[in-house]
């Protein structure tokens, strides 16, 4: 008959903490990706901010309809890009972070989910209308910050506001 024999302590920690480091290293390998480098160059934009920010505006302000382009288009990339220029260093920062709030929020969502920019296009659009109509304070900020954002890299455009029918602005 064979005596069965303890684990020893060394071994379940040892174990423990592989298991742990394998459940921290997956969520985090889901939202890690590449992302496409943009047709246009950018002085401030890199290629995973300006694929986040397309998303987002073509979410915000999709293409089609009177208005001409989208609000993640490359003529309102080069907008943002501009205006990250012309602020403060921490507005920039600040900026530059606010989309990577929505691209790794899914993380949030549920174990191991993929980055926003990853997930299927119903997918996606269905997480940010999630977002936009989000009763808790934290979200509804973050989005109306991102709405915001938009709204000044596309609606100020000179060819959006000739669609609109609005005198353009003295600046």
């Amino acid at each position: 008959m064979k005596r069965f024999e303890l684990t020893s302590r060394r071994a379940i920690l040892l174990g423990t903490g592989a298991l742990a480091a394998v459940m921290a290293v997956y969520p985090a390998m889901r939202q890690v990706g590449s992302y496409p480098t943009p047709a246009q160059s950018f002085a401030q934009l890199g290629p995973k901010t300006a694929a986040i920010y397309a998303l987002l505006g073509d979410f915000l302000a999709p293409a089609g309809g009177p208005l001409p382009g989208s609000g993640g288009d490359a003529e309102s990339l080069a907008r943002l890009d501009q205006l990250l220029a012309s602020v403060p260093s921490q507005t920039a920062t600040l900026l530059m972070a606010l989309p990577l709030a929505f691209e790794h929020a899914t993380a949030l969502d549920r174990y191991g989910a993929r980055s926003l920019s990853h997930l299927p296009p119903d997918r996606q659009r269905a997480f940010l209308a999630e977002w936009a109509d989000a009763d808790d304070l934290v979200r509804a900020q973050l989005f109306m910050g991102l709405r915001s954002v938009i709204g000044m890299m596309y609606f100020e455009r000179a060819d959006v506001v000739r669609a609109m029918h609005i005198a353009p602005g003295c600046g």
